[in-house]
């Protein structure tokens, strides 16, 4: 009887372009040497998961050396962690200069290191970080940079994709807190996630931080900042314009005062989720009107015929019905909407979008009325289709039989363990490319107060 072969385990796509080392032992440049030599053995890197091991600032310079080389930059990789590595200030400023430019990497994993706050180092690292993609930033438990380090980073920091940021466990004392409010009430801040726990911002602190996020910011969907009890005395700085402690004097605030700001603090989050469900909702349904509306006659709409393929011209728009003489009949002529003055026309859209800034509609109206902005529309069948537009899926995971395409029936292939959904991703960019990813609390008639009293 012959023995049965065991089918080889299943590799999913999107784990093979990962280099996962974490506490394997790899210490300075022997153990950067290593990876680099696993790097160069592939032919694609996605993920670099090196944590938990001991590179410190000498093995750290040198794996950045080489992925800061042209032949290091061929490698598209678009998560790095890095925690618990020993690292210093001269690695984070090789770090800085990899990130400089770095239109590939997405997340930066830096957690209980030994960075110690360097102001130029720090200033280097954030100049890198605004000139980059980079969406996820994690300083969590590097205890030694504590108030000095967001005093350098925050009013430097003017990203325009970082997503999200952890600050937990850095030692941040109520000083930090005036740092911490100004981004998070600045446009600067385009921020849906902030970890800021475990440290020692106080209760007033705090409290002046949902204040701010209440009053000024409506991007901000998820917020930590449990376990922030003030360690010593209680600082006498104000950390808010306008102290309302229920008490009306200082010290350790009581239990029952932290469960109500962290209630508090969900309420605001609602709201912000909420805002920013019915904006995007909106945006995009502008957007399907305005296009139409707005957009000149097809004479200056751009051909839609393939140039790769042979497939034919979309037919010509139709005429309505005419009469005897060759007029159009009364029905088919309809309402002269484009006859309206443009500022009329624009009005009228606007209801359709009431949640909408007008600034936010302009930019719409702005897309939607340039024929440069058109989709290239070739009447192509499914299969001659270019696979960039579609979902990709991982193929360990399909079932026998089952169609290429990542999308079927209108539906989205997501939970099928999709590698990327092109069309979910292709919206999010376009609602972060005419601002309206988030709430814009500048509604007509603004006077400049506080949109949320």
């Amino acid at each position: 009887m012959g023995v049965s072969k065991l089918p080889a385990p299943r590799v999913p796509l999107s784990s093979r372009g990962y280099i996962d080392r974490m506490d394997a032992g790899l210490t300075a440049v022997k153990g950067a040497q290593e990876i680099i030599a696993m790097i160069s053995s592939r032919r694609f890197v996605t993920r670099l998961v090196l944590g938990h091991n001991e590179l410190a600032d000498d093995g750290c310079v040198v794996l950045f050396k080489f992925l800061t080389s042209s032949v290091g930059r061929k490698y598209q990789i678009a998560e790095i962690s890095l925690n618990s590595n020993c690292i210093g200030d001269r690695g984070l400023a090789a770090i800085s200069d990899y990130l400089q430019g770095n239109q590939v990497l997405k997340v930066l994993f830096l957690q209980d290191n030994k960075f110690t706050g360097d102001a130029q180092t720090l200033t280097s690292f954030v100049t890198a970080l605004n000139a980059s993609r980079l969406e996820l930033l994690s300083f969590t438990s590097n205890r030694n940079l504590s108030n000095p380090f967001v005093e350098v980073f925050l009013p430097s920091l003017d990203s325009p994709y970082l997503r999200e940021i952890h600050l937990s466990a850095i030692g941040l004392t109520s000083l930090a807190a005036p740092h911490l409010i100004s981004y998070i009430s600045s446009p600067r801040c385009r921020l849906h996630t902030l970890k800021c726990s475990g440290n020692s911002l106080g209760f007033r602190a705090v409290k002046a931080i949902i204040r701010a996020i209440e009053r000024h910011n409506f991007s901000l969907l998820i917020v930590e900042i449990y376990a922030n009890h003030a360690v010593g005395p209680v600082s006498s700085d104000n950390t808010s314009g306008d102290d309302d402690d229920e008490d009306g004097v200082e010290g350790p605030a009581s239990l029952d005062a932290w469960k109500a700001s962290e209630a508090h603090i969900r309420r605001v989050l609602l709201r912000n989720t909420h805002l920013k469900r019915e904006t995007e909702k909106e945006a995009l349904q502008l957007l399907r009107y305005a296009r139409p509306l707005l957009l000149t006659s097809s004479g200056h709409a751009p051909s839609t015929r393939c140039t790769d393929c042979s497939c034919a011209h979309p037919p010509g728009p139709r005429s309505g019905p005419a009469d005897s003489d060759g007029a159009a009949a009364p029905a088919a002529r309809g309402f002269a909407f484009r006859a309206l003055p443009t500022e009329l026309q624009l009005h009228i859209m606007s209801f359709l979008a009431p949640t909408l800034s007008p600034a936010q509609r302009i930019r719409i109206y702005t897309f939607a009325s340039s024929p440069a902005t058109l989709p290239r529309a070739g009447l192509c069948l499914p299969d001659r289709a270019g696979i960039g537009s579609m979902c990709v899926l991982d193929p360990s995971s399909m079932p026998f039989g089952m169609a290429s395409g990542g999308c079927a029936g209108g539906k989205c292939a997501g939970a099928t363990n999709s590698v990327v959904c092109h069309k979910e991703q292709q919206r999010a960019e376009w609602l972060s490319a005419v601002g309206c990813a988030a709430y814009d609390p500048l509604r007509e008639g603004d006077t400049g107060a506080d949109p949320v009293q």
